[in-house]
């Protein structure tokens, strides 16, 4: 064989090799946007099956799972709405957090969210009734999940609520909340601060996590109150709840434009957000459902 040939036989051996590697690699370093590491398929298996058989509506964004409840809800605008309704909008309100540029699929810097949502808890719109017994149960308890609810015959619904559109002059009490809110906006925020909270020990909400000494500094210097809220709920109002709502407020008012009514606690809490990576955003316009429509 002479050299010439010798060499481009080498040449196309080489090339061959190379498109080989770039074939390989590209399979290692893509995966689908949808897939989440560390979620035990068993344990998904066990879970879906019992919620399919327990709620009427059930959704999976990556192994964390989305259940309603066709029940009329009882304070909704418009009156119309139905149970259905207000488990399609969860779906796409936890689809906007997810997605924060809003291009259809999981930001790669809230794929370890997901995971998190899918390994500590279960989200479920419906009545009181609903809410408990699935929360309660061997295969959400029982497996250490915790369920966090839209209770549908107690908390306000409206559709419409976008976010914005409202003033405040000061932040001083955990009873404040934005007019005509939609409290499932707030269920949802409360929903992916738990996920944190349950995986981060600078972030619990528990005595010596950050934030909850931020409120607890707030309370202290007397330019924030929980006591009022305490003495409604007959003393039941625990510090750690509040935690979760005095974070869900100072978002609600970054979102909507108003940080200028924001105290020094509460922008240190902000700041801390924002440094843990919490969603700053959501779409009220949201209309993609990502993940996977189960019942």
């Amino acid at each position: 064989m002479n050299l010439k040939r010798r060499i481009m036989i080498k040449k196309m051996f080489t090339l061959s090799a190379f498109i080989v590697i770039i074939v390989v690699s590209s399979c290692i370093s893509c995966s689908k946007n949808d897939t989440i590491i560390g979620v035990n398929p068993s344990d998904t298996n066990s879970l879906e099956a019992y919620l399919k058989a327990n709620a009427d509506y059930v959704h999976n964004i990556n192994g964390f799972y989305i259940v309603g409840s066709a029940t009329k809800p009882k304070e909704a605008s418009p009156s119309t709405t139905t149970g259905k309704d207000i488990f399609d909008h969860s779906i796409r309100l936890f689809s906007s957090f997810l997605d924060q540029n809003n291009d259809g699929i999981i930001d790669d810097d809230k794929k370890e969210l997901n995971k998190w949502l899918a390994q500590k808890l279960v989200f479920i719109s419906g009545p009181l009734s609903m809410v408990d017994k699935i929360s309660e149960s061997n295969q959400v308890a029982g497996k250490g999940l915790y369920g966090m609810s839209m209770q549908t015959d107690n908390w306000p619904y409206v559709k419409g609520y976008n976010g914005k559109g409202w003033t405040i002059n000061k932040l001083i009490s955990s009873t404040w909340r934005p007019n005509n809110m939609n409290a499932l906006w707030e269920e949802v925020f409360h929903t992916i601060t738990e996920a944190y909270s349950r995986v981060d020990s600078e972030f619990k909400f528990t005595t010596g996590g950050a934030l909850r000494t931020y409120m607890d500094d707030d309370i202290n210097a007397k330019t924030y109150d929980i006591s009022e809220q305490n003495a409604a709920e007959n003393g039941n109002y625990d510090k750690v709840t509040a935690v979760n709502e005095y974070i869900h407020q100072i978002w609600a008012i970054n979102f909507a434009g108003q940080n200028q009514s924001l105290n020094s606690h509460q922008k240190k809490a902000l700041e801390f957000m924002k440094k843990k990576n919490v969603p700053m955003s959501v779409n009220a316009n949201y209309s993609k459902m990502l993940g996977t429509k189960i019942k």
